[in-house]
């Protein structure tokens, strides 16, 4: 029993290390309207869900807010459709009805660039930023929106 203590401790300390499944996280900035919206995209445990925060200046409630909203992946004839779904304000830790829930379409060049068109619930329709991010930049742009 006292050989294999060790073994099992070196296990227990070493296995948290292994990063069990590569994120994709994306960077992007868009405007609905007048306003203007940052917000992080990474991709779920699984090809077909994915998670988006967004930041932006509410001119109602004259304040910051972070608004998180699941994603589901499909792919058409334009691309991949992420669209939104169990809209949430981050920072009450509620659902919201106020913010649309945003659909996007990202499509690869034969380069591998990456573009991306953005659709609100509404049918607000917008160019989007994109910047996939490198596992470096995501670890602090993931915290800076809380994750």
């Amino acid at each position: 029993m006292k050989n294999l203590a060790f073994p099992f401790l070196l296990l227990t300390v070493w296995f948290p290390t292994i990063p069990l499944a590569a994120q994709t996280v994306y960077e992007i900035w868009f405007t609905a309207g007048t306003v203007k919206h940052h917000a992080l995209i990474r991709s779920g445990e699984t090809g077909d869900t994915w998670q988006m925060r967004v930041k932006y200046f509410d001119t109602g409630r004259q304040c910051t807010r972070l608004i998180e909203q699941q994603l589901r992946a499909e792919e058409t004839n334009l691309g991949t459709r992420l669209s939104g779904h169990t809209v949430r304000d981050v920072l009450n830790n509620r659902l919201t009805r106020d913010y649309a829930a945003d659909r996007f379409y990202l499509y690869h060049d034969q380069q591998g660039h990456t573009y991306s068109r953005g659709t609100d619930a509404q049918g607000i329709s917008s160019g989007v930023v994109l910047q996939p991010l490198a596992p470096a930049q995501a670890a602090g742009k993931l915290k800076e929106f809380g994750w």
